[in-house]
């Protein structure tokens, strides 16, 4: 039986110095060749994953991109959009103008391959870009002037300053919103009802497969709703304490293979002597 097998990029697929290791890289390609579904499940625009699809050869073996935190599901090979929940442009306009007034709080939009920012001084800012591998496009009045419809908005902020902000947003829009904190310093705003969590159960239904075969990777707590989805949840050893508390099973760190460790004990066939 097929499995969905769901990745997180930073602390998960990719070790600390950003790389995936050769062992990893072979577990994956292994577990696509025996003919399972891998998907990257990550927060990013598809720009942003292109290069870790590339290395693990999803054009191959109709791998899949789940970007945006769940809002967008792509198949890499032929590049078919699957899924795609773009925010409402009213309700959006209204968030990013009451944003206006948190201290230290700025914001980045991913649209049509370009990176939006309505500050220079938006928290990682080059950080984020350079990840995306995007153009920066820099309009101080974006909240009044964006007439575009993307899958989610970036709030940035240092992390000694994130918890006020942050909850001000929560408080007023949470109805109207999906809200996650991926990191100590960014705030992520979907659809209402988008998830990794969700997009996993998305995605199961669109190729028939049960969620007890769905197998997901995580670290970080915008990944809890994909370790609590599906079928098994395993965590990586780095993985934050509200993630371990909940995993199904926790491998080894993102710098011990961890993901590697638990596809060749689980999933992978077992070659015969």
């Amino acid at each position: 039986m097929a499995k969905i097998i769901a990745l997180d990029i930073d602390g998960t697929l990719l070790n600390s110095q950003g790389e995936i290791t050769d062992r990893t890289k072979k577990s994956l390609e292994d577990a696509l060749k025996e003919g399972n579904i891998v998907v990257i499940a990550s927060g990013r625009d598809p720009k942003g994953v292109f290069q870790y699809a590339q290395m693990l050869k999803l054009d191959e073996y109709d791998g899949l991109l789940s970007n945006y935190n769940g809002a967008r599901i792509t198949n890499y090979g032929s590049m078919e959009m699957i899924i795609n929940h773009t925010l409402d442009l009213a309700d959006m306009k209204e968030l990013l103008e009451f944003s206006e007034d948190l201290d230290d709080m700025n914001y980045t939009i991913y649209y049509d391959g370009k990176c939006y920012t309505n500050s220079m001084d938006t928290y990682r800012l080059e950080d984020t870009q350079k990840k995306n591998d995007m153009e920066l496009i820099y309009d101080p009045d974006l909240s009044y002037n964006v007439d575009f419809t993307p899958n989610n908005v970036l709030f940035a902020c240092h992390p000694d300053k994130i918890s006020e902000p942050l909850n001000k947003i929560h408080n007023k829009f949470s109805d109207k919103f999906t809200l996650v904190k991926s990191t100590p310093y960014y705030y992520e705003v979907m659809p209402k009802g988008v998830s990794k969590g969700e997009s996993l159960k998305e995605i199961a239904k669109y190729y028939d497969i049960a969620m007890e075969d769905v197998i997901a990777f995580g670290d970080e707590d915008n990944d809890l709703s994909m370790i609590e989805a599906a079928g098994t949840g395993v965590v990586m050893a780095n993985g934050s304490k509200a993630m371990l508390a909940v995993a199904d099973y926790v491998t080894l760190s993102n710098d011990e293979d961890g993901i590697a460790d638990y596809l060749e004990k689980f999933v992978l066939k077992k070659e015969e002597n």
